[in-house]
């Protein structure tokens, strides 16, 4: 099957740990990733709420440079992907199209230079917050109501002119409007899930959604059991896919389609016990196609609804609007 996901964090674990890409504990590896036929992956370079300002720059340059030197030593394994010839090259030959993202814009350090620094460095997507606040705004578990900060305004504007996506998950609700009313192209919420199934404070709204749709946008579905509304006891022991199912379905209700995806925040979260890491793609699908999901709308969730988003934001420089 072919495989692009919106979101994972094992970079950061990777350079915490001193592993390596190529085969690691972690949940992704290279190895395991040449199961798929067609693999795609965002590696996101996680950037913790308790570090700030030129030290959360440095932490975030630093991991870029690990993914650069790791897509130099298995080259014949991965393609660090900044155009859209670049992704279609990695695909053909078998090897993992690795994009960058930043996930909290605390990285940037309140600069709009550091903004352009990591986009050199090939940095295409930024998620603007994690939990907490930044000089951008305010995370969802921030506790804070008001949206983005003035210089968060001109990071989304600045991001669509260096052809950078702008990423909401993570990101407070006020936040995520001002973010609506600033962006002139398509935005995405890379790893979350449905308030109307499960109202925590990570997932997307009704309206949320249908703002991201009616942009062209994206959205990943995310398996982090908090989110999909599992109890602890059940994160550990979940032997089915279910929950996701009703996220799933109501995303899909509200006209979905071609605007779902997976973010599965892999090696960022917890997932059920029994569902494994990367193996996980393989047995979604099969889960899905036992409940009589169509295989062609399968086929744009696992993979087509990113590549077609992805590639169009890479050949056009992001700007999409």
């Amino acid at each position: 099957m072919d495989v692009f996901d919106l979101h994972c964090d094992t970079l950061y674990e990777c350079v915490k740990h001193g592993r390596e890409l190529m085969d690691n504990p972690f949940a992704v590896d290279l190895r395991r990733g040449r199961a798929y036929r067609r693999w795609a992956q965002v590696f996101a370079v996680w950037m913790p709420d308790f570090l700030r300002g030129e030290p959360a720059f440095e932490q975030c340059v630093r991991t870029l440079r690990f993914a650069r030197e790791q897509a130099d030593t298995y080259a014949d394994q991965m393609t660090l992907v900044t155009d859209a010839d670049l992704l279609d090259g990695a695909l053909l030959n078998e090897r993992c199209g690795a994009l960058l993202g930043i996930e909290g814009a605390s990285a940037l350090a309140g600069s709009l230079e550091h903004l352009e620094e990591a986009a050199a460095l090939g940095v295409r997507i930024v998620t603007l917050t994690w939990n907490g606040s930044n000089e951008l705004g305010h995370g969802s578990g921030s506790g804070c109501a008001d949206g983005l900060t003035s210089f968060g305004r001109m990071a989304v504007r600045k991001m669509e002119q260096l052809g950078v996506i702008p990423d909401v998950s993570h990101l407070n609700e006020k936040g995520f409007w001002d973010v609506a009313e600033e962006a002139q192209g398509p935005f995405i919420a890379s790893h979350s899930d449905s308030a109307a199934v499960h109202p925590h404070t990570r997932n997307l709204t009704d309206d949320q959604f249908r703002e991201i749709a009616g942009r062209g946008g994206l959205v990943g579905l995310n398996l982090c059991g908090e989110h999909l509304g599992l109890a602890g006891e059940e994160t550990a022991e979940q032997p089915t896919f279910e929950p996701l199912m009703r996220h799933l379905d109501h995303f899909l209700s509200l006209g979905g389609e071609t605007v779902l995806a997976f973010g599965c925040d892999l090696d960022g979260t917890d997932l059920p016990a029994r569902w494994g890491g990367i193996e996980v793609y393989g047995r979604m699908k099969e889960a899905l196609l036992r409940n009589r999901y169509e295989e062609q709308l399968l086929d744009r969730l696992f993979f087509g609804n990113c590549y077609d988003f992805i590639h169009s934001a890479l050949t056009t420089g992001g700007r999409m609007g």
